[in-house]
Formats: C-alpha cells, sequence, structure tokens
C-alpha cells in the first residue's frame, strides 16, 4: 500500500503558527516604516527651524528698516523647535530601547 505524500505548508514553528504572524509582522513593519518617517519629517523641520533662525539673525537689521515684524516667524519656531526636538528625542530613546531591549526612561 502506498502512501499518497501530502503537500503542507512548514513554518519556523513546525506549525501553522508562523502562517497566523504573518499579518502581525506585516503591520509591524509598517508602523516602523511610519515611526522612520515621521523621524525624518522632524529632522527636516528641524533643519528648516535652524535655517529660519539664521536667516532672521542675519536679515534683523533690513527688516527692521522696511518695517517688518518677526511675529509670525516667532510664533513658528516657537511651535517648530518643541515639536521637532521632542518628537527626535522620543525616536532615539526608542531606538535605544529596541536595540538594547532594555527600557529607556527620562527622568
Amino acid at each position: 500500500m502506498r502512501r499518497r505524500r501530502q503537500s503542507a505548508v512548514y513554518s519556523p514553528g513546525g506549525c501553522g503558527c508562523g502562517l497566523l504572524l504573518l499579518p502581525v509582522i506585516a503591520v509591524s513593519i509598517g508602523v516602523m516604516f511610519v515611526l522612520a518617517g515621521l523621524a525624518a519629517a522632524a529632522l527636516v523641520l528641524l533643519i528648516v527651524a535652524i535655517g529660519v533662525t539664521i536667516w532672521l539673525c542675519r536679515n534683523r537689521e533690513q527688516r527692521h528698516a522696511d518695517g517688518k515684524t518677526n511675529v509670525g516667524w516667532v510664533v513658528f519656531l516657537i511651535m517648530v523647535y518643541p515639536m521637532s526636538v521632542s518628537y527626535l528625542a522620543f525616536f532615539v530613546l526608542l531606538m535605544i530601547s529596541a536595540f538594547t531591549g532594555e527600557s529607556v526612561t527620562v527622568g
């Protein structure tokens, strides 16, 4: 009597558990890309804020002579610096925690 060989899908665990984890892995990869994109956006925002700060410092006398105020730019900078720096600090702590396996707390 011949046994018919059945084709089966094998996972690393030897059961279907690996297949059940595929959606979780896909979502975690997506979250990783979202967090990396936000970190890149925060870095660009920080670079723009530094550039605006330098531009305002260099053109202070010319803007004052033209009668222009810096209120809008100052409000922009007051919002941008804390947002970008705090998210970049969060991202760095998240990466340290991910690579070391230790929980990182501030304070």
